[in-house]
């Protein structure tokens, strides 16, 4: 299982340097909808790639919840945690009043899809500071022992 696991990480690997050679070399120094494909198709891929990150994340935990029962306490806790996070968030976007521009268009994006964009930034910043805090707690906790 594991050597199949290695193989296919080098694969997506291999796609996703290969799609970043395709996206930098093939845009045009001005690039219109029309014809950054190769852009467009990266961020799919990207999009592909999260959403296999995020089912391995829950194949992953559930199958280690079905080995170590005693576990399934933290994961509740963290599973209300993340959707607290992202209620808390979703209440500060919907209260900002701004607009994005829509240069494709040549207006500006419907408030559903601001408040949208605005939420998944705020918990991302809410995940990069948690990811920070936890990498410096790690370092001085082995650093101590």
């Amino acid at each position: 299982m594991e050597k199949i696991l290695k193989y296919s990480l080098v694969a997506l690997l291999a796609v996703s340097v290969a799609m970043v050679f395709w996206a930098v070399f093939t845009t045009p120094e001005n690039p219109t909808i029309e014809n950054a494909t190769a852009v467009g198709a990266y961020l799919y891929w990207g999009y592909f790639l999260m959403g296999a990150a995020v089912v391995a994340a829950l194949v992953g935990a559930g199958m280690d919840l079905l080995k170590k029962p005693e576990g399934i306490k933290g994961a509740l806790i963290s599973v209300v945690a993340i959707v607290a996070i992202i209620v808390v968030a979703y209440v500060i976007s919907n209260g900002h009043d701004f607009q994005i521009v829509d240069l494709g268009n040549q207006g500006y994006f419907e408030r559903g899809e601001t408040v949208i964009t605005d939420t998944c930034l705020i918990v991302f910043y809410v995940a990069m500071a948690g990811a920070v805090v936890s990498a410096i707690y790690s370092a001085v906790t082995d650093a101590l022992k």
